[in-house]
């Protein structure tokens, strides 16, 4: 979703006859555009067998599902705090958790039960599994059902029928289906199959008027609601669903730290919600918005007690930054070694507000990345790439190209039999990445060299090195004044008399060596805000709305 212009209208919820409760529902500013986030927490390769919860502040759930508008629909409720959602499988409670694998001496949820009845209503339904002991309800394709027991097989099941003189039949649900139970115990409480249209939602109630329920997940805490789908009838894919500030709540202090300026957070806090609003449904294959790792944001619910970061949500709720009229694609990173860069140079795409720009702050905090380099052997380099899948021989020389920014922008590499393969953007900073020799480039803002030839300490006046600093400056011989960071050649006063060096955009030329130097600065891809640039420009005593419009060029925020 793009257009912050189209208000998400917040639907009213439909009051179910039979509920056992009042309704609960996710509070999100009414002003807000975009008001809810689905979150994965488990998906995939990671789904789960089995989920438990402990409601940590609050008490009991009610059970239900999330419609087409993120609105939570309740058809029951329970006081158990600790519930664990399973797929209806026969599982095993070891270890603490619900899994396939047999035991004999654990706990066991068996797949087929016993099913007493259809029902009109849930009140119906809750009246006739109360008859026995290990009866409960199921809601199965808008139905209400009365059930009891759970067995590991359907011959087990028609066994105690007979013998518990029961009239009703075994059966087990289809591949959809989800069993609620009371953590560590073999009670189900409640038995949901939605079939392909809707899923399993849990929803922590409040144990008094105005508090937020908090929800512990396998170690971490949430606030909000979660979904549980049986994708193609599998394991359970988890999700969170919260307001906006909340999950940007969640993201802030894992992508900053919250000992950094309250200004610094807030900038930290209105990308972190432009972000989202951007790119929203990223994950709609898998039916949430956003996952919890990196390739989004990273998202830990509010497993942190960090008050000034809930601060800087809370006094940016609702801003977002746009530009002409739509939402700004706001990538970030953790430091830009002294530039960033215009998006097409790492990303392909031209996008008007992510431009480069020379960065004066960060240098003013120390980052931990000011400086970096590796030196890789030619055969180390030729072995790289073949691992990588190019059939090249011994690499003999290297060509890099630099944008206007400094950063790099290609590389180009030769081998003894004048074969080349070329790497530009994000992929000429990653090609030489190493698991096996340990290195990792970590930025678009390096240089290649040779490793074995002499390089001049270059000075002017006692200012120390040159390097590719923007806060020096020139002076021609007719007066003409240029900031040395603006890239070009330029002839400076060396210990040992002058040197031309090339500076800021550009190639560096072929490098043919032995052995070659890779030396950079900077954390990320360079594109963007830089989160110490933030922390340095905060220290100074800029404002958020002045931050990011500095590292987004052109942007209204509001």
């Amino acid at each position: 979703m793009k257009g912050i212009l189209r208000k998400l209208r917040l639907p009213v919820l439909i009051l179910l006859l039979g509920l056992l409760s009042v309704p609960v529902s996710v509070a999100a500013p009414a002003e807000d555009p975009v008001p809810y986030v689905r979150v994965g927490l488990y998906w995939g390769d990671n789904a789960l067998e089995g989920a438990n919860l402990l409601n940590y502040a609050g008490s009991g759930y009610e059970l239900g599902y999330f419609d087409g508008d993120r609105q939570f629909v309740p058809l029951m409720s329970t006081d158990e705090k600790a519930v664990s959602m399973l797929k209806d499988w026969t599982l095993y409670y070891v270890g603490g958790q619900y899994v396939s694998e047999a035991s004999s001496d654990a706990v066991r949820v068996g797949c087929y039960h016993i099913r007493l009845g259809e029902c009109g209503d849930y009140e119906e339904a809750a009246s006739l599994a109360a008859e026995y002991e290990d009866g409960y309800t199921a809601w199965m394709n808008g139905k209400w059902y009365a059930f009891c027991g759970s067995y590991a097989g359907l011959a087990s099941a028609e066994e105690a029928i007979a013998a518990r003189d029961i009239y009703g039949s075994a059966m087990t649900a289809s591949s959809r289906c989800v069993t609620v139970v009371a953590t560590g115990t073999d009670k189900v409480i409640f038995q949901f199959d939605g079939g392909t249209e809707n899923s399993l939602g849990v929803m922590p109630r409040p144990s008094e008027e105005g508090e937020r329920p908090v929800t512990w997940f396998r170690g971490l805490k949430y606030y909000g609601g979660f979904q549980y789908t049986r994708r193609d009838g599998g394991d359970l894919t988890v999700v969170n669903f919260v307001t906006m500030d909340d999950y940007v709540c969640g993201v802030v202090p894992y992508e900053m730290s919250p000992s950094w300026p309250l200004e610094a957070l807030k900038a930290q806090a209105v990308s972190a919600r432009t972000y989202a609003a951007v790119h929203l449904g990223q994950h709609a294959s898998y039916g949430f918005d956003l996952c919890n790792g990196t390739c989004c944001q990273a998202y830990r619910g509010v497993d942190v007690d960090a008050p000034v970061c809930e601060e800087a949500v809370r006094e940016t709720s609702g801003v977002y930054m746009t530009y002409e009229g739509q939402f700004a694609d706001t990538y970030y990173h953790s430091c830009d070694g002294g530039a960033t860069e215009n998006s097409e140079n790492v990303f392909y795409e031209e996008i008007p507000y992510l431009r480069g720009v020379k960065d004066p702050y960060e240098s003013l905090v120390t980052t931990g990345y000011e400086s970096w380099s590796y030196v890789y052997t030619a055969e180390e380099i030729t072995w790289i790439l073949q691992q990588k899948g190019y059939n090249c021989a011994r690499i003999v020389s290297i060509t890099p190209t630099y944008t206007e920014m400094g950063n790099i922008l290609s590389l180009k590499f030769t081998d003894r039999s004048g074969v080349s393969w070329s790497f530009s953007r994000s992929r000429a900073s990653s090609i030489l990445n190493s698991q096996t020799y340990g290195r990792i480039i970590h930025s678009q803002r390096f240089t290649v060299t040779d490793a074995d030839s002499e390089q001049p300490d270059l000075f002017v006046n006692d200012a120390g090195s040159v390097g590719e600093t923007q806060q020096l400056w020139a002076v021609d011989g007719s007066g003409h004044v240029q900031n040395v960071g603006e890239g070009g050649r330029v002839t400076v006063i060396t210990a040992s008399g002058t040197e031309t060096v090339n500076v800021g955009g550009g190639s560096g030329g072929s490098v043919s060596a032995d052995r070659y130097l890779v030396s950079g600065s900077g954390w990320g891809h360079n594109v963007g805000m830089s989160q110490y640039g933030a922390k340095a420009m905060a220290e100074l005593g800029c404002g958020y709305e002045e931050i990011l419009k500095f590292y987004y060029s052109g942007v209204d925020v509001g």
